[in-house]
């Protein structure tokens, strides 16, 4: 609502943040305006209060309720039970036919109804209400007033239970509102997912493609120089022109090959001219894949060196590769990452066992892009399930780069 908002706003500028805060602060505002009020009413003939030891007494009892309200959202059992007793104090101080309550009854027991649910709160209220009732009732027996300790009682029954009834209707729909809250926040989050598996889907795809590619221009130019090297010493019109038949098929072949490579450029990619990924950005890799629900977290041993920046990139695409089938295959699964510097160069993801059964399809290109990488720099690769989960585990030079 905008008008708690702004109340929100508001306390939050006076440096009243959090529900404990403002509890206190409602228990002082309440106990203040309680006595503001009480005092002028008791000293009214018709309450029929003559000693000033007894007022003072009763508004003693009327703030310590009020005050019990700091801790009525911490502790709302026995912030209602005690209101509920300080009740009868004050039901024992005035006369019988003055039917005296505060607003921390009200206040304690529709904290009840918003924090508990179902028969608990049910019972907290019947205790609180049972203890009121019965002091009453055995304060009128004592006076000699029966009629005016049952209607105590009734009085007692009525307004805490209609104050824990509101309070559960207001607590239903705050906790119906927050789930609707959660379940939109999960259903974008695993739209993300998907959406980051199509694409990791269709790169590899076109990750296959670029071989096809490169290999079908690059065979036509091979064909066409055998052709221009017989050409030479016979007709070098028709040389030239093959010649230049080679130049527009390796323009189109550099055209071809752009396009795609640029439609397999990391998602998160790097500007044009700009350095190529490594493990200095491993942290915001984990970050990327936090943004989207996984649970990562980095570790890395010993002392960092530069390595070559071809086995610098392989480290980053093998937890890159890593971290997005683990999205795919354990969606929800904490996910470790783990560096090791030393002779050589240790990367570790692993994965715990998924939460709920993956909807993802088995097989791929992944473990097989990644393993061809790393032996490319002279390394190995290992991927297997562990302990219920996943682990892929690369071992690569570490032998730093030389200027």
């Amino acid at each position: 609502m905008h008008w708690s908002s702004a109340v929100d706003r508001w306390l939050a500028r006076w440096g009243v943040t959090g529900p404990a805060a403002r509890d206190r602060l409602l228990a002082v505002l309440l106990a203040v305006l309680s006595v503001a009020v009480l005092v002028p009413l008791l000293r009214l003939p018709v309450v029929g209060i003559d000693a000033p030891a007894v007022e003072l007494a009763v508004a003693a009892v009327v703030v310590a309720q009020c005050l019990v309200l700091a801790v009525r959202r911490s502790h709302p059992l026995a912030c209602l039970w005690v209101v509920a007793a300080l009740q009868v104090v004050v039901v024992v101080l005035v006369p019988s036919d003055v039917a005296m309550r505060g607003p921390a009854v009200l206040v304690a027991a529709y904290t009840v109804g918003t924090l508990l649910v179902g028969r608990r709160a049910v019972v907290v209220t019947a205790v609180a209400v049972g203890i009121e009732a019965a002091g009453g009732l055995m304060v009128g027996l004592a006076r000699g007033a029966v009629v005016d300790g049952l209607l105590g009682a009734l009085g007692a029954l009525v307004i805490v239970t209609a104050s824990t009834l509101v309070g559960l209707n207001v607590g239903t729909h705050r906790r119906y509102v927050g789930l609707l809250r959660e379940q939109a926040v999960a259903t974008e989050l695993a739209q993300e997912v998907r959406v980051a598996a199509a694409i990791d889907a269709e790169r590899s795809r076109m990750a296959r493609e670029l071989h096809d590619v490169a290999a079908h221009h690059l065979s036509g130019m091979v064909v066409q120089a055998s052709a221009v090297r017989r050409l030479l010493d016979r007709d070098l019109d028709a040389a030239r022109a093959g010649v230049e038949a080679m130049r527009l098929q390796g323009r189109r072949t550099l055209d071809d090959l752009r396009m795609l490579v640029g439609v397999l450029r990391d998602p998160d990619g790097v500007a044009d001219g700009a350095p190529v990924p490594g493990l200095g950005r491993l942290q915001e890799l984990a970050d990327v894949a936090r943004g989207v629900g996984a649970e990562v977290t980095v570790t890395v041993h010993g002392p960092v060196r530069d390595l070559a920046p071809l086995v610098d990139a392989t480290c980053y695409r093998v937890v890159q590769e890593a971290l997005s089938n683990c999205r795919q295959h354990a969606p929800g699964a904490p996910v470790e990452v783990v560096v090791e510097h030393g002779d050589s160069v240790v990367v570790t993801v692993q994965n715990a066992a998924a939460a709920a059964p993956s909807t993802a399809r088995p097989g791929g290109v992944g473990l097989v892009g990644m393993r061809e990488r790393v032996q490319l720099v002279g390394g190995t690769l290992e991927a297997g399930p562990v302990d219920g989960g996943w682990r892929v585990r690369a071992v690569l030079p570490g032998r730093e780069e030389r200027a």
